[in-house]
């Protein structure tokens, strides 16, 4: 998993709600804005296909605890990981265009 250069898991910006449906507070860093889309649409895939942690850990090549810490917020996936999710899953999980959502705000 990536280095997280001394900011909190992403789950630890919420203001209300839960992972990874909450809103975020207002001195969240992008990054935990990425990482709460990254959630949603891997959570949204996995859904669809049936396919649980492990199943995709064995596709993917990335450990099911990594999975379910990407998928709860503890840990920000590095592009190793995304790299490997979006292969095994054939599905674009990365939030391209977030940047212009996070400036107009």
């Amino acid at each position: 998993m990536a280095r997280s250069h001394g900011e909190k898991a992403p789950n630890t910006y919420i203001q209300h709600g839960h992972w990874p449906d909450a809103t975020l507070r207002p001195d969240a860093p992008p990054s935990a804005h990425y990482a709460q889309e990254l959630a949603r649409r891997l959570a949204a895939e996995m859904r669809r296909r049936p396919i649980s942690n492990r199943e995709l850990a064995r596709l993917s090549g990335v450990t099911h605890p990594t999975i379910g810490s990407v998928l709860n917020g503890d840990r920000y996936a590095d592009l190793r990981t995304l790299a490997s999710l979006e292969v095994a899953l054939g599905a674009e999980l990365y939030p391209a265009g977030m940047y212009q959502r996070l400036r107009a705000t």
